[in-house]
């Protein structure tokens, strides 16, 4: 495999406050407590100056990888571009081919009517016999030609609506989405992002702002989505035509301005910041809205508390579909995690309030004096917050006196588009979500600042209103605060802790990457539709929604800590990362990693987890990872605080990874080499929660047979187990379900319950029937030292059947498998 040739940074032994850009090496058995200077550097650099060079490294770094992600997006545009052309081209083919063979058709039929001399025995001839019909060729039937697509699809996340059938329809095809307010955040959590969940869910999807609708596309529509659009005659209209065509129409709303009653300054303080609103124009805004809402069928929102609000006004029914982010927006907030990993701190904490609009002075004020009395505690601490265009400021500084003499420590930066927004707040070490808890309008918004800062992996303290306490878990993924002595108490625990900073951050990205991610949005959107038609899939569609309903707090995968021992990254990005997991697997190990080396693949990261091996396997390790770290775009070695077992070891390689499909590799396996391309490739295809090959067992003396050669049916787990770990995961999935089971009591079917865990999700898995794996048989190996012992295997058959009651395990007694190695294999 060739090299890639292009520029890294890498440390060692780093922790929460130091990095370093230069790769451990081993000697001796023993680990350098410091790395070497390289020979080039000179010997009289200070730190601030090595520190200088870390960021412009890691900057242009950054820069190149974002330019050439945008390459590949405008190769991916020029090659839809080029196929629409081809479609058209051969789309002109038949047109021409056809045209020809009309014009053959009438010059045929104009040969047989022209005037021949005998005229009257051709006249008789016409009054003998029946009169001549010429055959005329059958008009052509023309397609519509492809258009040319006005921005890149995105990749489906499973599969299509099913074909039509005899039976009821399965919901709309075709939906417009309709935008009400212009050139808004909302209207891309709203439109643009609905709109690529459904057409991701198999839905043809248009997206237009209200004024540009016309009959046309009230036509090619098979339903409306209306999102914060005020009662007009055009839109009168368009619902009316609509609704005479009995096409569904819903209204979106994120949030709660369809309550005429709440125009008030002393409930929405936005109010009185507006240059021509008052309450007045206020109260006729909202009362169009909910004159909207009335005429609609059914309804859209972001909340729970926004549900209730809209089944007040008697629209039925409504479905929450939260607000998410896209792959583009979660690419470049976790680009800019890692380059901040990469440059080290500066020694600055910095508290930051991405305010939206100028209408949260009320809310900031929450937790003002107590940000005013920490910056005047610890001149180390900075309050970032943002202006428009470098002039309008977010927040009226004037009605915060408390803050006055500190603006040396406040940090103001410009806002920036929604897609660069995490990136811009990968900045902060701490995000906080100050809302009015009494204030039924703040009640109802929704979580868009939690998932925000989680993508750049920053963590959040919030005000406890309903949906931000049934997202954030106090003390796992968030801390909430109500009063200003919880919110001082909560900031100097986060100031003063960066491990838990980090640990928060962690947790708040799994969560988020399933429950506020594109996967989940476009599940939810294909059971929407569904359920706007009739029959059994509506039904069945109905019940996936209601059943649904009841999570709403996602699951957090347990990441037991651990250290960094080695970090290389190009700050590129990589589309599978391999997660090799080692627990005193010195003589097996670098066969193993060699194997990764040998993907083909070009661009792959690499995750090595040492779960506290007491063996040499540490030293040998590094020792390899400093030799290689040319050939993968991220190499990071960990190892656990403790020994976390093997399902705290693949949890604490799947943290790590920042790809969207990881491949298990434990380290006395092997890989062929087109794994990881054959596996990627089936995930893609199938937008697939994991991939799993065909398993070649060697190293026994006798009984080497394969692994995983059946096909995915979930009920094939009901009796057993068929599917080896070695599989490829999408990372979302999961995050989706929680992640491995970390519990001893499990050790060794960690696998099996992840499986489990997805076939209860109603995710699917794809068997790639090829041989792109290795299994070693050895009298060490996890199956024959843990999980196939007397004493082990009836707990975790116990167990597994306790956790997923439809299995029913037919071999609950030990097994080892006769592993006698062969002198080969020795």
């Amino acid at each position: 495999m060739p090299q890639r040739p292009s520029a890294s940074v890498s440390a060692t032994h780093l922790s929460e406050h130091k990095a370093s850009p230069f790769p451990a090496h081993a000697e001796h058995g023993s680990l350098h407590p410091r790395p070497p200077a390289p020979a080039n550097t000179p010997q009289t650099e200070t730190p601030a100056d090595n520190r200088a060079l870390r960021i412009a490294l890691a900057d242009a770094l950054t820069e190149l990888s974002l330019a050439r992600s945008a390459l590949a997006d405008q190769t991916r545009r020029i090659q839809l571009l080029e196929q629409a052309e081809a479609e058209r081209e051969r789309a002109f083919q038949v047109i021409t081919t056809q045209l020809a063979d009309h014009q053959r058709a009438l010059a045929e039929t104009a040969r047989t009517l022209t005037p021949h001399p005998s005229r009257l025995r051709r006249l008789w001839r016409t009054l003998r016999y029946p009169p001549v019909t010429p055959a005329l060729p059958d008009a052509p039937v023309l397609e519509a030609l492809p258009s040319i697509p006005p921005s890149l699809p995105q990749r489906p996340a499973h599969r299509p609506l099913p074909p039509p059938h005899s039976g009821p329809r399965s919901g709309p095809r075709k939906i417009l989405f309709v935008a009400g307010e212009l050139d808004t955040t909302g209207r891309i959590y709203r439109c643009e992002r609905m709109a690529a969940a459904f057409a991701a869910a198999g839905v043809e999807v248009r997206v237009l702002d209200c004024p540009v609708v016309g009959p046309d596309d009230v036509n090619w529509a098979d339903a409306l989505v209306i999102w914060r659009t005020r009662m007009s005659e055009h839109v009168s209209i368009m619902l009316r035509l609509f609704q005479e065509q009995g096409k569904p129409t819903i209204f979106d709303i994120d949030d709660l301005v369809f309550r005429p009653d709440l125009a008030k300054i002393e409930i929405i303080d936005g109010i009185r910041h507006g240059w021509t609103v008052t309450e007045e124009t206020t109260c006729q805004i909202f009362t169009d809205f909910k004159q909207t809402v009335e005429k609609c069928d059914m309804a859209f929102t972001t909340t729970l508390e926004l549900a209730d609000a809209l089944f007040m006004t008697g629209v039925r029914p409504v479905v929450v579909l939260p607000n998410t982010f896209d792959h583009e927006t979660q690419r470049r907030g976790r680009l800019a995690a890692r380059r901040k990993q990469l440059i080290g701190p500066d020694g600055l904490i910095r508290i930051g309030y991405a305010a939206g609009s100028r209408t949260h002075q009320r809310d900031f004020k929450l937790v003002s004096q107590v940000l005013a009395d920490l910056l005047r505690a610890d001149n180390q601490l900075r309050l970032v917050l943002f202006t428009v265009n470098d002039t309008l400021p977010l927040l009226l500084m004037e009605e915060f006196p408390e803050l006055s003499g500190l603006e040396e420590q406040i940090e103001w930066r410009t806002f920036v588009p929604l897609v660069d927004l995490p990136a811009e707040m990968a900045r902060f070490d701490i995000s906080i979500i100050p809302l009015e808890t009494d204030n039924v309008f703040c009640e109802a918004k929704s979580e868009i600042k939690f998932f925000e800062a989680a993508l750049g992996n920053v963590c959040s303290i919030a005000s406890p209103t309903a949906p931000f306490r049934r997202i954030i878990q106090h003390g796992q993924n968030g801390l909430l605060a109500s009063t200003a002595d919880e919110w001082r108490e909560g900031l100097l625990t986060l100031i003063r802790d960066p491990a838990l900073r980090q640990k928060l951050a962690c947790n708040a990205f799994n969560c988020a990457l399933w429950f506020f991610g594109p996967e989940r949005l476009s599940f939810l959107a294909r059971d929407a539709v569904l359920s706007m038609g009739t029959g059994l899939e509506c039904a069945q569609a109905s019940a996936r929604l209601i059943t649904g309903s009841r999570d709403t707090t996602p699951l957090i995968p347990v990441v037991p800590d651990s250290e960094t021992l080695f970090l290389h990254d190009q700050l590129d990005q990589a589309e599978v990362s391999v997660v090799v997991t080692s627990y005193n697997y010195e003589h097996f190990i670098l066969e193993g990693l060699e194997s990764v080396v040998a993907q083909t693949l070009d661009m792959l990261d690499l995750i090595i987890v040492d779960d506290g091996s007491t063996d040499g396997s540490v030293p040998l390790i590094l020792a390899w990872a400093a030799k290689h770290t040319s050939r993968f775009n991220r190499l990071l070695v960990l190892r656990s605080i403790s020994n976390a077992g093997l399902g705290g070891a693949r949890n604490i390689g799947m943290a790590a990874t920042e790809t969207p499909y990881v491949m298990q590799l434990d380290a006395d396996n092997r890989l062929t080499p087109t794994a990881c391309e054959r596996l990627m490739e089936a995930l893609k295809t199938e937008g697939a929660a994991f991939a799993y090959p065909i398993i070649e067992q060697f190293g026994a003396r006798i009984h080497n047979g394969v692994l995983g050669n059946r096909p995915f049916q979930p009920l094939a787990f009901v009796p057993s187990n068929y599917i080896d770990a070695m599989a490829m995961v999408a990372k979302w999935a999961w995050a989706a379900v929680g992640g491995y089971y970390v519990q001893r009591d499990a050790m060794g079917w960690e696998d099996f319950d992840l499986w489990c865990n997805f076939a209860e999700r109603g995710f699917v898995g794809v068997h790639v029937p090829e041989i792109l794996a290795q299994y070693r048989r050895h009298t060490s190996s996890m199956t024959n030292a843990v999980t196939e012992t007397p004493d082990h295997k009836p707990q975790i058959v116990s167990l597994l059947e306790a956790r997923h009651p439809w299995l029913r395990l037919t071999h609950p007694h030990a097994a080892p498998r006769d592993d006698t190695p062969t002198e080969a294999a020795v």
